[in-house]
């Protein structure tokens, strides 16, 4: 967001809930605390979500009242603190704010229940040979489906490294219905994918699904 003689802006929104305050704008260094609310007493899993110009949304940690936070990669509880005194109400605070903490913040709420957590089904793809032969490149793709709710984060490791050039993930998940699919491709060459030691993995947050 824009900067301001120091200060970092802050734009907050809501899915399913109220959230306060709309907009903040705070020094470098210091502690942001952002309040969300919901009145839904079947919603019991609460979300907070940052979006930034250049990563776009991606899910900072889930709650209930049941459990402990959950973080996604890359976030963690010493900078982002969440708080669920009450079924209703969650607070998230941000500490020690830095420019790359700018974004517009959403909390979202999610009904439980009849709604049940469902495992995506994951498999990898290996490359076609004509992509292999005409282009002397390799596509492998990684596709996870029938999952519920939508909040996947897939990884691509090889020979246990983590690999981010090459990648190309979906944006969001695609809805089918009655649950999701997220498919992420890793292209790599020819000589590469021919080289038989290397070890394909796709992982979701931290835990191995598939491996090729």
């Amino acid at each position: 967001m824009a900067h301001q003689r120091g200060y970092q802006r802050w734009t907050v929104s809501s899915l399913f809930s109220a959230q306060w305050p709309a907009e903040i704008l705070n020094r470098a260094g210091e502690t942001v605390d952002i309040s969300c609310y919901q009145n839904y007493t079947t919603l019991a899993y609460m979300l907070w979500y940052q979006q930034t110009p250049r990563n776009g949304l991606n899910l900072v940690a889930s709650t209930s009242p049941w459990m402990q936070n959950s973080y996604e990669e890359g976030y963690n509880e010493a900078k982002f603190e969440i708080n669920r005194n009450h079924n209703d109400h969650s607070v998230m605070t941000i500490k020690n704010v830095t420019s790359k903490d700018a974004a517009t913040y959403f909390c979202a709420a999610m009904r439980v229940g009849n709604d049940k957590i469902i495992p995506p089904a994951v498999a990898i793809f290996s490359p076609s040979k004509q992509e292999i032969q005409q282009k002397s490149k390799a596509t492998l793709v990684c596709l996870a489906s029938g999952f519920y709710p939508d909040h996947l984060n897939l990884v691509w490791k090889v020979n246990g490294a983590q690999r981010t050039e090459g990648v190309g993930t979906d944006e969001f998940s695609t809805w089918n219905g009655s649950t999701y699919s997220l498919t992420s491709r890793l292209r790599i060459s020819a000589q590469e994918w021919l080289c038989t030691h290397r070890r394909y993995v796709c992982l979701l947050t931290g835990k191995y699904l598939y491996v090729i």
